[in-house]
């Protein structure tokens, strides 16, 4: 996985801030004001490379799909940006295909597939329920 520098990359090439700040409430944040945007990330609470990983792809998918709210907005619109830059991580880092791949290479495991991905398992759970679930994806097809 190159989430991180993914995000560097992108943020480099679209003029977003990347910062390390101690936010306290929340491992990561994305924040955009007029023409200016910025990511926060709280090394803190973000120990591991795979929380690195999974902190920076979805603050990646914030930007991407420009899936922002406001502080104070209601639990609606705060939970469908929220989805909306889940989806976009999903389909960008922890593809179907992806997923096949590490079937493939003999991961099946959660717990497997988080090495694979370098995402912690909690993350890969709901990647798995996003692609079956929601998506209707069955991985037990040929």
């Amino acid at each position: 996985m190159n989430e991180l520098s993914d995000l560097y990359e992108y943020a480099r090439a679209e003029n977003i801030g990347i910062y390390n700040y101690p936010i306290g409430f929340r491992p990561a944040l994305s924040i955009k004001d007029g023409p200016r945007r910025a990511v926060f990330l709280d090394f803190t609470q973000l120990r591991t490379l795979a929380e690195i990983n999974e902190a920076a792809g979805h603050e990646h998918g914030h930007h991407e799909t420009g899936a922002y709210h406001k502080v104070d907005s209601p639990f609606e619109l705060w939970q469908r940006s929220e989805h909306r830059a889940d989806r976009w991580f999903y389909e960008k880092y922890v593809s179907v295909d992806k997923i096949k791949e590490a079937f493939k290479a003999g991961y099946t495991e959660t717990w497997d597939l988080a090495q694979w991905f370098e995402l912690p398992e909690s993350r890969i759970k709901k990647a798995l329920h996003y692609w079956t679930e929601c998506r209707g994806v069955d991985f037990n097809e040929g």
